[in-house]
């Protein structure tokens, strides 16, 4: 046990949020390409909004007539262009490199981890000083957020641009239907 670290005690008594384990690194693997996953959470929230949309438009045509309804198409169309030409512009995302390595903590339970894109410093080295930061996923090991080293070095994993720009274009998708389903109910309410 080093001075600067706490017991093992100590730890389990500190609840960091965010925070998975303190440790040493002991190994790090060889770099793997993974797959770009979309996040299914966005595009539930925009369909839900689109659904929403729609569904004011049908009740437009009751409420306000042909003129409502009308008003109700264009900014139904409107958003629709703009969605499809978004994901038309966007780039293909190819893959992601992924950095596997093992965290031991100071009760010898080794922790697996993986850090999903680049740092701009690199990986810290084998015997390094670590806490990290993340969350544990369905298979058991954590989807590194960052890394901060016993000197207070902090490491922050970044998805290369094309993906940065794919996840912008997921949140604009939903942006642009949650204005539309907002822009319908508004003219359901005050265009009388």
């Amino acid at each position: 046990m080093t001075d600067d670290r706490p017991a093992a005690g100590d730890l389990t008594d500190q609840h960091v949020p965010g925070r998975v384990a303190v440790g040493t690194i002991t190994r790090i693997g060889a770099v793997r390409q993974e797959p770009f996953v979309r996040r299914t959470s966005f595009a539930v929230a925009a369909w839900g909004c689109a659904a929403l949309t729609v569904a004011e438009v049908v009740v437009s045509a009751a409420v306000g007539g042909m003129s409502l309804l009308a008003k109700a198409v264009l900014v139904t169309v409107v958003v629709t262009a703009a969605t499809y030409a978004l994901r038309r512009c966007a780039p293909e995302p190819g893959g992601v490199d992924v950095h596997p390595l093992w965290v031991t903590d100071v009760t010898g339970k080794e922790h697996a981890c993986r850090v999903r894109g680049s740092t701009a410093q690199g990986l810290p080295l084998e015997g390094t000083g670590v806490e990290v930061y993340g969350r544990a996923d369905k298979s058991g090991s954590v989807l590194v957020r960052e890394l901060v080293t016993d000197g207070g070095q902090a490491w922050h994993p970044r998805l290369p641009l094309p993906q940065r720009i794919v996840r912008g274009a997921e949140v604009l998708t939903v942006v642009l239907w949650a204005w539309a389903a907002f822009a319908v109910a508004w003219l359901l309410v005050f265009s009388r």
